[in-house]
């Protein structure tokens, strides 16, 4: 009896990339959902320790203006604030080519009264969902 040279055959490989191609087709969209969810959670920690910041200005100086030491944001994110006597308003941007570009939340707003917002966010997206709260 000869030993037969026995392989996969080009169908069994096929098959297989096939089967590796449909699991990471169903699980790619579920961890992007994940790391999206986190960088959501990071900007609003950001947001809430800059009001926190500028409250602490306020104290200080019994007003907004020129308060220093906001910051700028992250890769993800471009923080831009308004700054009133008496009020302010942050508001968190996505960067254009960042992995947070097409987040149905898109913007997070956060206002000196505690409002928050979601500027330019999907209809079917909630403060909640969001704000993770």
């Amino acid at each position: 009896m000869g030993m037969e040279n026995r392989g996969f055959t080009l169908i069994e490989l096929l098959i297989a990339v096939a089967i590796i191609a449909l699991l990471a087709g169903i699980a790619y969209p579920g961890y992007s959902g994940h790391v999206k969810k986190a960088y959501r959670a990071e900007i609003v920690a950001l947001l809430t320790d800059q009001a926190q910041h500028l409250e602490r200005f306020y104290s200080r100086n019994g007003t907004f203006i020129d308060a220093s030491g906001v910051s700028d944001g992250n890769d993800r994110y471009r923080i831009t604030a308004a700054l009133g006597l008496h009020a302010f308003s942050l508001l968190a941007t996505p960067v254009a080519d960042s992995v947070m570009a097409t987040d149905p939340c898109a913007a997070f707003g956060l206002a000196s009264t505690g409002e928050r917002t979601n500027p330019g966010a999907m209809p079917d997206m909630s403060r909640k969902t969001c704000w993770g709260q």
